[in-house]
């Protein structure tokens, strides 16, 4: 009896040395392989050579899709859907990107993750499922969304590359988001032209672009603009404020002498209506026959842009000068290029 007991002791023992050794296995996990973003090493790219940081204070939606079983190319993602982050928030500031609640990244056999992104983010986005004007997208719709986008043209709108079959080791947990801009950018100056025999000053009043889409819809089969709706409508860009002393250096135009006046970012769109007009109002004064006069002159924007385009391209930049005088037409000296990164112009201005 007493070497039973003593062989029931001995098993108790054991297995209770068994479990405590395989307890403390259990409670001692891998680290969690949290997801973290980075937008900052590639944003903004109009080639491969130009880059720039992300603005401090600044949010992307991000939408995730977890694919099991294929890549996103083979089956033209068409049939992922975005399951596992759906406009999520990303936030940006001094270097560290959050976003709440955290996600993580699956076992490599549980399946691969796909990232797109857009910016600003918008808590209520007009999302639209790819190709539609009127169906939302959902976080069971398949492939990438379209967006239907309302512009002041005064903040940016970006879009990310896809950035497709990702794991925890791709780049050590983080997705590194690449931005594209989807809007124009104009830079606009304005100046006097100088002629030493005309005795009169410029005071500018005002620039707007008037009768102008501002809503489309940005489609994700080839990032275009399509579906322009709502009433054309006018962007002012600058106005004199008779009570604010600080904008007078602009108002005064000198002989010559370009004043920046800042910048539009407009929906891409074509100019080719004679509702599209660029509207310039200045006041002309000659002091020494004591007359003013306030003078206002619109010009067809086609007639703005290089003789070859007859429209505002995506990822483009232009710089305008307008040049006024007392009695000839408004002269224009336009450049274009591609907008680049030395231009980052996403915060509101």
């Amino acid at each position: 009896m007493l070497n039973r007991i003593i062989r029931i002791l001995a098993t108790a023992v054991g297995c209770a040395l068994l479990l405590a050794g395989c307890g403390l296995r259990l409670d001692d996990p891998a680290p969690s392989k949290e997801i973290s973003f980075d937008a900052g090493s590639a944003l903004l790219r109009s080639d491969a050579t130009k880059s720039v940081a992300y603005y401090d204070n600044t949010s992307f939606g991000v939408f995730t899709f977890k694919q099991s079983g294929g890549t996103w190319a083979q089956l033209a993602s068409k049939h992922w859907k975005p399951n596992y982050m759906f406009n999520q928030e990303v936030h940006y500031q001094s270097g560290v990107y959050t976003y709440s609640p955290l996600r993580f990244w699956p076992d490599p056999a549980d399946g691969t993750l796909t990232f797109w992104a857009y910016s600003p983010y918008d808590a209520d986005a007009d999302l639209l499922v790819a190709g539609s004007t009127t169906t939302a997208y959902t976080s069971n719709s398949e492939g990438l969304p379209d967006m239907r986008v309302t512009v002041d043209g005064h903040t940016d709108v970006l879009y990310s590359d896809v950035l497709a079959d990702q794991t925890y080791t791709s780049n050590s947990g983080v997705a590194n988001i690449s931005f594209n801009h989807a809007l124009s950018l104009i830079d606009v100056y304005v100046q006097k032209i100088d002629d030493p025999d005309d005795d009169y000053t410029v005071t500018l009043n005002s620039v707007s672009f008037n009768g102008i889409y501002v809503t489309g819809i940005l489609k994700s089969l080839d990032w275009s603009w399509y579906s322009y709706s709502g009433a054309r409508q006018n962007l002012l860009l600058w106005e004199e404020d008779p009570d604010d002393a600080s904008d007078d250096a602009i108002a005064q135009l000198e002989n010559g002498v370009s004043h920046s006046i800042g910048s539009l970012m407009p929906l891409p769109q074509s100019l080719t209506s004679d509702l599209a007009r660029l509207q310039v109002v200045f006041t002309l004064s000659s002091p020494s026959l004591q007359t003013s006069r306030t003078t206002t002159r619109n010009v067809l924007l086609r007639e703005t842009l290089p003789s070859n385009l007859t429209e505002w391209v995506k990822n483009s930049h232009y710089t305008l000068t307008i040049k006024i005088s007392a009695d000839r037409p408004i002269e224009f000296t336009v450049t274009w290029s591609d907008w680049g990164a030395d231009h980052n112009y996403h915060l509101s201005s």
